[in-house]
């Protein structure tokens, strides 16, 4: 279960992935794991003056990896498709 990862083994695993098929390269600034005080982690995105952000980690959720990685995914694809530099793009089909 993805509650069972440590963070760098969340970003190598299920973050790192997303990105390499979402962005194209230049295009992702940052990428910054925020831990709340309840526990939850949040992968925080920079791009540009852009930012969006995916649930890495909520209390009381259990998640596999695999669907972890699927939904990390489509925030990301979600972003670019809202974003000024990839406005309706469908990336990574």
């Amino acid at each position: 279960m993805a509650h069972e990862l440590t963070d760098d083994e969340l970003m190598e695993l299920v973050v790192q992935p997303a990105i390499d098929r979402i962005f194209r390269e230049g295009e992702l600034d940052s990428v910054t794991l925020t831990r709340e005080d309840d526990g939850s982690l949040l992968a925080e995105f920079t791009a540009g003056d852009e930012q969006a952000g995916s649930w890495l980690r909520t209390p009381g959720v259990e998640i596999t990896v695999e669907d972890l990685a699927e939904q990390v995914f489509s925030d990301l694809q979600d972003f670019v498709a809202q974003s000024s530099f990839g406005w309706g793009e469908l990336r990574g089909e």
